[in-house]
């Protein structure tokens, strides 16, 4: 951990929900805010957009553990955001999510004891194996229960067995393919193959939606100004088309800020919540270590998505108390292909927003790699539809006759990159895998004093993992007992 650092005037890069959070705890705190958005428009992927009337989600789908003695219901009612205005509850007829596989369907229940009644249920032969998932379950649900865990400065996960992978931990416990496949969902969920997630982010992700799960009511637009709102209720402001083009450094601390429009910002703290590697071209080659920059180099993307916005009847499509998982696996139990389906309404009554989500690689988007939103050309336009149809389709398998859909959107691991500036268009950035989780957990020891990681990439992926991310900065700088107070 950083020492303390001196000095009250605090830039935050990137206006994301990583960014926002740390703007609105700092300036809860009397430090002089300022957060900065290459945009014109704040949010980032927190945020949705309009096609055809219609509020298109991109990265806020459906979150967990809002309830208000649950962890990240902690965190928003510690910043003084309102989950009640922004989000209702899932789960109300007992399922979350529906699992669907080529010879069986799974749901996920509402809380960690159905969970364990239907993971027994489905997998009679399976009895030891989930003994030790529901044991490493209850014990991390345990740890975000308690207070410490934000409070406190040390890892709350002293358990080994947590930063195995999940695949070699079923592996080790003989799973059957049946289990591995429910039990890797989480994992395809965050863009991390099952082989490669260290246990401890398949258990915090998969706790977190246990203790509840809640969708937005309006959608990400609103819940973007709810957090710009705070962030202006606690004095902090927001300067937006504000592209950073440079951090200065001075005497082994940040400096300030240089702007695109040749502006300079003086800062003594600098709050990156931003991609990491876009460090790499915004600081003095100097500024960093070779080794801090040649780790930030070589670790390895998350996996990025295709996204399809479709708009469908409401009548012929009512709304599903649930989302669904296409997915489908190999022998193992591994999964080779899965889609992620969810209904929305939308401010058209007679108008339903069917999101699909799959994934889908950067290197298969490398003939546009050098082109720019907007000015890609018809053959990128043509893939895109072409695999949306498809996708449409094999949705028919799933939710019935789509004749009357209408495609509003499709975007690609490249309309991510623009607009996020995630080098290769991933939505959960850098990869913490198990063969890199030490390397990626080093990443935020920036060595340069006053500068700190928030964001997607500073401690987990997910809603939860920024917002967390954001704590864990302003723990840093506010000191324990000062952070105490936010929290306890």
């Amino acid at each position: 951990m950083k020492n303390a650092v001196s000095g009250k005037n605090v830039i935050v890069v990137g206006a994301g929900i990583g960014g926002l959070s740390a703007g609105i705890l700092l300036s809860l705190f009397g430090y002089n805010v300022t957060v900065l958005e290459k945009n014109p428009v704040p949010g980032g992927l927190m945020r949705s957009y309009g096609r055809a009337g219609v509020d298109c989600p991109v990265g806020v789908h459906y979150v967990g553990a809002l309830g208000e003695r649950e962890p990240l219901g902690i965190l928003f009612r510690a910043m003084g955001v309102s989950v009640d205005d922004l989000f209702s509850p899932m789960g109300e007829q007992g399922v979350i999510d529906r699992y669907i596989f080529d010879d069986f369907v799974f749901d996920l229940p509402a809380s960690l004891d159905d969970y364990e009644k239907n993971l027994r249920s489905a997998f009679p032969r399976d009895r030891s194996c989930i003994d030790r998932i529901i044991a490493n379950l209850r014990e991390v649900a345990g740890r975000f229960a308690d207070i410490s865990f934000f409070t406190g400065g040390s890892d709350p996960f002293q358990n080994m067995d947590f930063y195995l992978s999940l695949g070699e931990m079923l592996e080790q416990a003989g799973a059957s393919a049946g289990l591995r496949s429910v039990l890797a969902v989480p994992c395809n969920l965050i863009g991390v193959p099952l082989g490669d997630c260290p246990v401890i982010f398949h258990h915090m992700i998969l706790a977190s939606y246990l203790f509840s799960s809640w969708k937005l009511k309006e959608g990400g637009r609103a819940m973007t100004e709810a957090f710009v709102r705070r962030l202006h209720e606690t004095g902090g402001r927001l300067l937006l088309n504000s592209d950073v083009r440079g951090i200065s450094v001075a005497q082994s601390k940040v400096a300030g800020v240089m702007l695109a429009s040749g502006e300079r910002l003086p800062a003594d703290i600098i709050i990156f919540a931003a991609h990491p590697k876009l460090l790499l071209g915004l600081l003095e080659e100097n500024a960093l270590r070779e080794s801090y920059r040649r780790r930030l180099r070589s670790v390895q993307e998350t996996q990025s998505v295709l996204g399809v916005q479709v708009a469908v009847d409401a009548k012929r499509h009512p709304l599903l108390p649930h989302n669904i998982y296409r997915m489908e696996t190999d022998e193992k139990g591994d999964i080779q292909k899965g889609v992620f389906y969810q209904l929305h309404s939308t401010q058209d009554s007679a108008t339903h927003l069917l999101s699909m989500i799959t994934k889908s690689l950067y290197e298969d988007w490398a003939l546009w790699d050098h082109t720019l939103t907007g000015c890609r050309g018809s053959a990128y336009e043509d893939r895109k539809m072409l695999l949306a149809r498809q996708l449409l389709e094999d949705a028919r398998q799933v939710l019935g006759d789509l004749e009357d859909a209408r495609i509003l959107d499709v975007y690609t691991p490249l309309t991510i990159r623009d607009y996020v500036n995630a080098p290769e268009g991933s939505c959960y950035g850098v990869m913490r895998s198990s063969r890199q989780l030490l390397r990626t957990i080093a990443l935020n020891n920036v060595p340069v004093g006053g500068l700190y990681l928030a964001g997607q990439n500073a401690l987990a992926p997910g809603v939860m993992g920024c917002v967390l991310g954001s704590f864990n900065v302003a723990r840093q700088i506010l000191g324990a007992d000062k952070f105490a107070e936010i929290v306890g």
